[in-house]
């Protein structure tokens, strides 16, 4: 195949098709082949010096490299991001920063409906907020129908696998999570966070509006300030007189973290996209 892009600087395979996962049948059929091998063959024209210098401009993905960074529990594996599949960010931390006196900034979020004129809010970080991504070949209309699907695919339960998968409804498809057959919370736990910082760091990769959101919070703190989940909120309102002290939360604000680490991996794997002229490369691929 010819390369039809000399004088173009083209895009890392993961940002210009950030749906596509490394080592995915994608890359070898269909528009992802194409790109790949117009992609290697200007790449290899460059200089070693020159190789060097895009390597550390566009520095891949944390889940890009597919050995190092794995756990799998029976016939299910995802990605983990940090050793043993941690957060890089936690409750404890928080509190011990709070107790050092620093400036904590937080943004609390709850909800997932957009402004009526469409516009986007922090509501956007809601598991529920309706925006559609694919995973190679499979789309989901938000978070926590992927969540929900993963999770049933993580015990083997196809049948509630194809509910949650048919389904439209956050709720409805919430509430077939909680019948996944042979759960064991647990084995569970050791995965979930996983789970959900791949889920939203697709999600927002492949929603520009999304990305340039989540990014426009800088270090903020995110979290959920939902009354009713311990779990991945903090069990409290916004409203709540304590909220800004971290000690006195409910919930671990497990999806907040996810949050703040994917916007960190996001914030430095896109460092450069910038100088990638994406309407020229769009055009030439689409």
């Amino acid at each position: 195949m010819e390369n039809k892009n000399e004088n173009l600087l083209m895009a890392p395979l993961w940002l210009m098709y950030p749906e596509i996962p490394n080592g995915s049948i994608g890359w070898r059929m269909g528009y992802g082949e194409g790109y790949a091998i117009d992609f290697y063959l200007w790449f290899n024209k460059l200089e070693e010096d020159e190789k060097k210098k895009y390597k550390e401009m566009f520095p891949e993905p944390k889940r890009w490299e597919i050995e190092d960074n794995i756990y799998e529990y029976n016939n299910y594996w995802t990605y983990t991001w940090q050793k043993d599949g941690k957060p890089e960010y936690d409750l404890n931390n928080l509190i011990s920063d709070y107790k050092d006196g620093k400036n904590l900034e937080y943004i609390y979020f709850w909800g997932h409906h957009p402004k009526k004129d469409g516009g986007i809010t922090k509501s956007c970080f809601s598991q529920w907020w309706k925006s559609r991504f694919n995973i190679g070949h499979t789309e989901y209309l938000f978070m926590e129908q992927y969540m929900m699907a993963e999770k049933a695919r993580f015990f083997g339960d196809k049948e509630i696998e194809e509910k949650i998968m048919n389904s439209y409804d956050p709720k409805e498809i919430k509430s077939f999570g909680r019948k996944v057959r042979g759960f064991d919370e647990e084995i569970w736990n050791r995965a979930k966070y996983s789970i959900i910082i791949n889920g939203n760091y697709n999600k927002f990769m492949q929603n520009e509006r999304l990305k340039t959101f989540l990014l426009s919070t800088g270090d903020k703190i995110l979290v959920e300030a939902s009354p009713y989940d311990n779990v991945w909120g903090i069990q409290m309102s916004e409203e709540d007189v304590n909220i800004k002290n971290p000690e006195l939360w409910r919930g671990e604000n497990l999806l907040g973290f996810a949050l703040m680490e994917v916007r960190n991996e996001i914030k430095r794997v896109c460092k450069n996209s910038n100088m990638i002229d994406w309407v020229s490369l769009h055009k030439r691929y689409s």
